[in-house]
Formats: C-alpha cells, structure tokens, sequence
C-alpha cells in the first residue's frame, strides 16, 4: 500500500529555515520540502512510500529530517492513501472537505468557516484560507476540535 505523507516541523527563530538546504541534507529524492509560513520558522515535508507499516515509514521520515535540521520539533503529520492535492484551490477544497467531515454536515462546515473563530484569533477561516500559512492554521485548529470529540 501507498502511503502520502506531509509533515510539518518548526524551528527556533534563530535557526530559520533554508528549505534547499535541508532538501539537500535528506537521504532519498522522493522528499519535497516547502516553507510552511512567512516567518520562516516552520517548513512541512512531503513524501510517498510503498509499505504495510505507515508507523516505521513516518518515523523513517522524522529521522530523515531531524538528521538535516537538529532542533526542529514536529508539529503537525498529515497520512493518507490518496496523493495530496497540488495547488491553492485544491488544498482548499481539501480543508472544506474536511470541515464537513469534522463537523459532520456541509450547513455547519459552512457556517463555521464564515464566521471569526476564536481558536484564529478572531479571524475567519475562509479568509485566512487563501495563502498557505492561513490553510496551515485552519488545519490545525480542525484537527484540535477532531481531537476533542
């Protein structure tokens, strides 16, 4: 079975991040690593690998990476069976779906990501959905309120 995996690290501001060079620091050339946010202190790795056991697989992967940036702690890890989507559009789409999901109907995902959300400082979802660092926030704050039910 194939699994997709993305991963998000971050980094002390003064470590900062060089995606290059940590893409270069990684053994093995299926890894595709982007900056995360805009100040520089976060950076998410993308990777996908045959295998029965997704567990040795992402740990496979943490090591990859703490290997070419010590320090960096992991914050997020997102798994599927499906290849990740490309493409503002296309991540949006996919934290909409996953809004239904979490919320368990479309009227209530709507509804919530049209109106301020304290978890986002008050901002609302859909607005900060339109860059990547927003989408990671979004992210987060859904995977918290899947964690809580």
């Amino acid at each position: 079975m194939k699994h997709h995996f993305s991963l998000t690290f971050r980094v002390t501001e003064r470590q900062s991040v060089d995606v290059k060079k940590v893409a270069q620091r990684i053994t093995g050339s299926d890894f595709h690593v982007e900056t995360a946010d805009l100040s520089g202190t976060e950076f998410s790795v993308h990777f996908a690998r045959e295998g029965d056991h997704a567990a040795d697989l992402l740990n496979y992967a943490r090591e990859q990476v703490l290997n070419a940036m010590p320090g960096a702690e992991l914050v997020s890890v997102d798994m599927s069976e499906e290849p990740p989507m490309t493409g503002a559009v296309d991540d949006i789409t996919k934290l909409v779906i996953r809004a239904c999901q979490v919320f368990g109907e479309p009227d209530l995902a709507h509804a919530w990501l049209n109106k301020p959300q304290s978890g986002l400082n008050g901002h609302i979802p859909k607005v900060l959905m339109v860059d990547a660092p927003g989408r990671t926030l979004v992210s987060r704050l859904l995977t918290a309120l899947e964690i809580k039910d």
